[in-house]
C-alpha cells in the first residue's frame, strides 16, 4: 500500500483550492518555453500556468538559478518545473532541489518521444515499465510539497486497459493531475491527436486531466473541453505561432468578442528585446532564430523572413533585417 505523507495531503488540498477551471497551460518545449517567451505570452494576458523546458535530472545538481539558461524566471509562482530521468534517487534529488525554488508545481516527463530521450529509458519510455514509473513517482512525491503532475502519451500501443492502469498507478502514487498527449510514442507529431482517449481517461480516472494536442485555434480549445470534459488545455506549437492564443481562448470562454491580432512586427521585435534581457547575446540570438520560424507562419513571406534573419549575426542586425523585410512588403 502506498504511503501518503502529510505534505502530500497538504499539496492536494492546496491544488484543489487554487486550480483554475479550466486550466490554460503553455507546454514544455526545449529551447522555446523559456523565460523570454513566457514573458511574451504574459504580455497578452498570459495563461494560468507555464511549464519550464525539460530539465535533466542528471545535470540539475550542478546548475543554479540565474546562471543556468534553463533555470531562469521572473517569478516561479505560476511555473511548473519539469524533470526527466528514470533513476528514482536522481529524480528525487532533482525534485528536492527544484522544490526549494518554490515553483507552483513539479512535473515528471513521461511523454517525450524523441530518440535522444527514450534511448536512455526516459520520457515515454518509462510507460513501458509501470513498476519503475511508480518508483520514480513515489520517490519524487516523497520530497514534493507542491502539486505534482505527470505528462504522458498513450504509450507504445493503443491499449486502453494498460493506459487506464497506468493512470490509476499515478493516482495511487500521489500525482495531483496528469497531462495527456493522445498520440503514441511512434506517432511522434505526425498523425491527428486521438481526443477520444482523453475522454476515456477522464471517465475512468479520479485525477484532473489536461488535454494536449491539435489545438490550432481558440475554438479548438473549447471543442476539446466540450468533447472530452477535460479539466484544462495545454498548448505548445500554436502558442509559439500565436502567443496571444490564451487571451483569445479566455475571451471565448467568457463569450466576449475576440480582439484583433496584434501587430506582428512589434511582437517579433518585443521577443528580441526580452531575449536580450534574460540571456547572454549568443544564447539570445540562438533562441530568437529558433522561435522566429514559428512566429513567421503568420506571414506569406515568413519563410523568406526567417531565412534572411538566419544570415545575421547580432541582435541589432536582426532587428534591422526585420524592419527591412516588412518595409519591402514582400508577398
Amino acid at each position: 500500500m502506498t504511503f501518503f505523507s502529510a505534505a502530500w495531503f497538504k499539496s492536494v488540498a492546496c491544488f484543489k483550492m487554487s486550480r483554475p477551471d479550466p486550466f490554460l497551460i503553455m507546454a514544455p518545449m526545449t529551447h522555446l518555453s523559456h523565460v523570454a517567451f513566457r514573458e511574451l505570452v504574459r504580455g497578452f494576458g498570459g495563461c494560468d500556468l507555464f511549464y519550464s523546458e525539460m530539465l535533466n535530472s542528471r545535470i540539475l545538481p550542478s546548475e543554479r538559478p540565474g546562471d543556468s539558461v534553463y533555470l531562469k524566471w521572473v517569478s516561479p509562482k505560476d511555473l511548473i518545473l519539469q524533470i526527466v530521468g528514470n533513476d528514482p534517487e536522481l529524480m528525487k534529488d532533482a525534485a528536492a532541489r527544484l522544490v526549494s525554488y518554490r515553483p507552483w508545481g513539479i512535473d515528471i516527463n513521461m511523454g517525450c518521444w524523441l530518440k535522444k530521450i527514450t534511448m536512455h529509458g526516459w520520457g515515454v519510455a518509462l510507460m513501458k515499465d509501470i513498476k519503475l514509473a511508480q518508483n520514480v513517482v513515489e520517490a519524487v512525491r516523497s520530497v514534493v510539497d507542491v502539486p505534482l503532475s505527470v505528462k504522458i502519451r498513450l504509450g507504445y500501443s493503443l491499449d486502453k486497459a494498460y493506459l487506464v492502469d497506468f493512470v490509476e498507478m499515478l493516482a495511487a502514487s500521489g500525482v495531483d493531475f496528469i497531462v495527456l498527449h493522445p498520440r503514441t510514442a511512434m506517432d511522434g507529431l505526425a498523425r491527428p491527436a486521438r481526443w477520444e482517449y482523453i475522454a476515456m481517461v477522464k471517465e475512468h480516472s479520479c485525477l484532473p486531466v489536461i488535454g494536449n494536442g491539435d489545438v490550432n485555434n481558440p475554438r479548438d480549445a473549447l471543442d476539446l473541453i466540450k468533447q472530452t470534459r477535460c479539466d484544462g488545455v495545454m498548448i505548445g506549437r500554436q502558442a509559439l505561432r500565436q502567443p496571444w492564443i490564451f487571451r483569445d481562448i479566455k475571451a471565448l470562454l467568457m463569450n466576449k468578442t475576440l480582439e484583433p491580432s496584434p501587430d506582428l512586427p512589434g511582437v517579433i521585435v518585443d521577443l528580441s528585446f526580452l531575449l536580450e534581457t534574460h540571456f547572454p547575446p549568443e544564447i539570445a540570438i540562438k533562441r530568437f532564430k529558433k522561435a522566429l520560424p514559428w512566429l513567421s507562419t503568420n506571414l506569406k513571406f515568413g519563410h523568406y523572413l526567417a531565412k534572411e534573419v538566419n544570415k545575421t549575426k547580432g541582435m541589432e542586425d536582426i532587428r534591422l533585417k526585420i524592419k527591412e523585410v516588412f518595409a519591402a512588403g514582400i508577398t
